[in-house]
């Protein structure tokens, strides 16, 4: 339930929300701020819901008609924009106002909510409407939005809103995230430290991306294969070749990804003599030779070549080149 996992995840957050909603004084404007992977998505779906919730006292029930409603998009007087999937234009919040100006459409209390993901994408323009929409909302309307970096968002929309800031996960919560979602512990220990949050742990450890990433990193450390053959495996076994090109583009981007990560993060624990994943992974990295200088060389590879993993580029070459400044790192190693 959404409730609960804020109250675990974002105590303070929490508190605030249900401070208001049992107070009755919930803002005319938030800014829920805080870095990618923080649920900044539920707690606003969760004050949408405590808004127009059946029972109208405190957060949310969750399981009246209005609430579940709210939870798929459907009610009438609430509106979401993403800016993650279109920047947002002046035109889309003029939209917003346009339509907030009438009655509102369902039955109940007439209050209306709109939600704005990623709002550090709304044009200048856009925020300058924004703005102008905070200052004069009318009855009854509600604004959250949301936000990866507050610094792109206008001050003087900041200074208009309640800003709740959200903290990011430890790993060690995003590992008893994913124990709870039934992931075994040598899973959890990868996904926990390469994804950036719960939704995406899930999605990662269904692929078959995630499973050739450790795969590959098995060859790379000499334990399944031979690091000598890995790009030669990379082509042949590990790398999509579905018929719908795109398709096998994304696969293939989230598989280096996943693979850039897991090898980075196989440098961290060697520096810290730390880890607590499989037994052959923690076997390799107690059992490192080298000196830590080489392994904070090796993290730099492989976060450079992660950054170039995308679909404007060659994956091929960009394993290719990793392969080749890790083999010039070996070669040249005299740590």
């Amino acid at each position: 339930m959404k409730r609960e996992m804020l109250k675990k995840q974002q105590p303070v957050v929490y508190q605030a929300l249900e401070n208001a909603c049992n107070s009755k004084r919930i803002s005319n404007a938030y800014l829920f701020s805080g870095p990618y992977g923080t649920p900044k998505h539920e707690a606003a779906i969760l004050l949408a819901q405590s808004i127009f919730c059946e029972k109208q006292d405190g957060l949310a029930c969750g399981v009246c008609n209005n609430c579940r409603r709210v939870e798929e998009g459907l009610y009438a007087d609430m509106i979401i924009l993403d800016g993650n999937e279109k920047a947002i234009s002046k035109t889309d919040v003029d939209a917003i106002q346009e339509k907030f100006s009438k009655t509102a459409l369902e039955k109940g209390n007439g209050e209306r909510v709109y939600i704005i993901e990623n709002a550090e994408t709304a044009s200048i323009s856009a925020q300058n409407s924004m703005l102008k929409f905070l200052e004069e909302p009318g009855a009854g309307v509600t604004a959250i939005l949301m936000t990866d970096n507050a610094g792109r968002i206008l001050p003087t929309i900041l200074s208009r809103c309640t800003i709740l800031p959200f903290t990011p996960m430890s790993e060690k919560a995003y590992y008893e995230a994913a124990l709870e979602e039934g992931i075994g512990k040598e899973d959890a220990y990868f996904l926990s430290h390469i994804a950036r949050n719960i939704d995406e742990i899930k999605t990662l450890y269904e692929t078959d991306a995630y499973r050739n990433a450790v795969m590959m990193l098995k060859q790379y450390l000499n334990i399944d294969g031979l690091k000598d053959e890995l790009l030669i495996d990379y082509d042949i076994s590990y790398r999509s070749s579905d018929k719908d090109n795109q398709k096998a583009k994304r696969n293939n981007i989230v598989l280096l990804q996943a693979f850039f990560d897991l090898l980075s993060l196989y440098g961290h624990d060697v520096i810290k003599r730390d880890a607590k994943g499989p037994s052959w992974y923690d076997n390799a990295v107690m059992h490192a030779d080298k000196k830590n200088e080489y392994y904070a060389k090796l993290i730099m590879i492989a976060n450079t070549q992660k950054d170039l993993v995308n679909r404007y580029n060659d994956l091929n070459l960009v394993l290719a080149q990793a392969i080749y400044k890790l083999e010039e790192l070996e070669n040249g190693n005299n740590l």
